[in-house]
């Protein structure tokens, strides 16, 4: 596992991003700060920042899983009370909390978490590329997560803490989280099934979940198992990608040959919800 070089630190260059209205700083790595120049272009997921704009609420805390390196994070920090950011990758939790620290103004609202959320609490295996593992894929590039690849062999994995969703609300957000995001590669299919409505206490929060499709062996069984959760849940389900409410029963019913990659097929048009993120919500957008 490729793990933070402390040495490296002089090789970082302070950079300030804006997204909108909203400016702070970052230490970035040489290969780091093309993601940074895309993010400032608005090329990297516009719709997430739209849906942070319309539920993050000044007097209320949310909840960032899959924090990555800080882009939401330090976005979202300006809008909300607090953010608790959870984030396991050991690589990119390091560059996250750099990131963090280069914001005087903004570190103090920002609560840092180097576990994962899992289907309960323990041991976590988080795996570099994760379900999308290619020969390049290293801890720290967004893509580590719980479900490992299919066909990988010698995937590199490193072992983690979980704590599962109501243990962490309850022992750190619970009094006031509003909303929760999460893009945590796959782990939303052991997250969200049969565990999600316990969270009812809590509202629950809205939630913007990013979807990655498994293999299609499992891919109906896996989203359909988060579907039904949410709509246990949930009275209100829209696109983040254009706001639109969305039937999602219905969606997910048109669904018929869930191996259908050709343009424009039912299992796309759902992906294509499903990837760019979905909101489940109790409120009116």
């Amino acid at each position: 596992m490729k793990t933070p070089d402390p040495g490296a630190e002089s090789a970082l260059h302070a950079l300030s991003v804006s997204v909108g209205p909203q400016s702070f700083q970052v230490r970035a790595s040489a290969a780091r700060s093309a993601f940074w120049q895309r993010l400032q272009a608005g090329a990297w997921e516009p719709q997430t920042f739209e849906v942070f704009r319309r539920f993050l609420r000044p007097d209320r805390s949310y909840i960032d899983l899959g924090a990555w390196i800080g882009p939401t994070v330090l976005y979202g920090a300006a809008l909300s009370r607090c953010v608790h950011a959870v984030e396991p990758d050991p690589v990119a939790f390091a560059e996250l909390g750099r990131n963090v620290q280069a914001n005087p103004g903004l570190c103090k609202k920002i609560h840092l978490y180097s576990f994962g959320i899992g289907a309960e609490s323990g041991p976590l295996r988080l795996y570099a590329g994760g379900l999308y593992y290619a020969g390049h894929s290293e801890f720290g590039d967004s893509m580590s997560g719980v479900l490992a690849s299919p066909d990988a062999a010698g995937q590199p994995c490193h072992e983690a803490q979980g704590v599962d969703m109501e243990r962490f609300l309850d022992r750190h957000a619970g009094d006031d989280c509003n909303f929760i995001k999460m893009d945590i590669e796959g782990g939303e299919y052991a997250v969200i099934p049969g565990l999600w409505r316990r969270l009812r206490r809590w509202g629950p929060p809205t939630l913007c979940v990013s979807f990655h499709a498994p293999e299609v062996a499992r891919r109906e069984s896996l989203v359909w198992a988060c579907i039904e959760e949410l709509l246990l849940c949930y009275p209100r389900f829209h696109a983040a990608a254009d706001t639109k409410a969305v039937a999602l029963e219905e969606l997910a019913e048109a669904v018929l040959d869930w191996s259908d990659e050709a343009p424009g097929s039912p299992w796309r048009k759902l992906e294509a919800v499903l990837g760019a993120g979905l909101v489940a919500t109790s409120e009116e957008w």
